[in-house]
C-alpha cells in the first residue's frame, strides 16, 4: 500500500515536473523542453543543461522564442534581412518549423553511403589508379561531400510532401536548409567511417599477403 502512494506521488510529481517544462526554439529549428535554463537579458546569454546534461551557454541572438508552461510566448528575434531576404516574426516562425520538420522527418540513407563508398575505395584508387601516397585519400569523400552539397533538395519535392505549405516559401527554404546540411553531414559521417574500413581492409590485407 505504501509503495502504491509512492508511485503515485511520484507520477504526479513528474507530471508537475512535465507541465512546468518551457520550450525553447533555436534558430536552427532545434526544440528544448526544459525547465533547467536561466536567462540574462542584460549580458544577452541564455544558460541550459543540453541533452548530455552538461551546462552550456548561448548567445540569446540565437534563440527565437520561449514558450512558457502557460503557453505564453516571449520572442527574442527582431526582424532583420539575411541574404537579401526580410524576416518577420511569422517568417522566422515558418522557416524554423521548416527546418524543425526537416530535422525530425527527413531520412535519406545515400549520401551515408556514397560517403562510405568513396571513403574506402579512395584508400585503394589512390594509390593504384593515381599514383599518390595514401594520405591524399580524405580528398576524395571531401569532394564527394562537396557535390552532394551542391544537389539542393527541390521545392517540388517539399511541396508534395507537405502539400498546406505550397505557398509557404519560408516553411519550404528553412526545410531545405536542414535538408542539405543533414546531407553534408551524413556524407562527411560516411566518409569518415569508410576511410577507417578502407584503411583496415588494406592492413588486414597486407597481413595475410606477408
Amino acid at each position: 500500500m505504501k509503495n502504491s502512494i509512492l508511485l503515485w506521488l511520484f507520477f504526479f510529481e513528474s507530471l508537475l515536473f512535465a507541465q512546468k517544462a518551457d520550450t525553447i526554439w533555436f534558430l536552427n529549428g532545434e526544440r528544448m523542453i526544459t525547465s533547467k535554463y536561466s536567462i540574462n537579458v542584460e549580458e544577452g546569454f541564455i544558460t541550459f543543461q543540453n541533452k548530455k546534461n552538461k551546462t552550456s551557454q548561448l548567445n540569446l541572438e540565437f534563440v527565437f522564442s520561449i514558450v512558457d508552461s502557460n503557453n505564453v510566448e516571449t520572442v527574442f528575434f527582431e526582424p532583420t534581412t539575411i541574404e537579401k531576404r526580410y524576416y518577420s516574426v511569422e517568417d522566422m516562425r515558418n522557416f524554423i518549423k521548416g527546418e524543425f520538420m526537416a530535422n525530425e522527418k527527413y531520412r535519406s540513407p545515400f549520401p551515408f553511403i556514397s560517403g562510405f563508398v568513396t571513403g574506402a575505395a579512395s584508400v585503394y584508387a589512390m594509390p593504384s589508379l593515381f599514383g599518390l601516397n595514401v594520405f591524399f585519400s580524405p580528398l576524395v569523400p571531401a569532394a564527394n561531400s562537396a557535390i552532394v552539397g551542391t544537389f539542393n533538395y527541390k521545392e517540388d519535392k517539399v511541396k508534395k510532401k507537405y502539400p498546406e505549405y505550397i505557398e509557404n516559401p519560408y516553411f519550404i527554404a528553412g526545410y531545405r536548409e536542414v535538408v542539405t546540411q543533414k546531407r553534408i553531414t551524413n556524407s562527411i559521417k560516411g566518409g569518415l567511417i569508410g576511410l577507417g574500413a578502407g584503411v583496415i581492409s588494406v592492413l588486414i590485407i597486407n597481413q595475410i599477403l606477408h
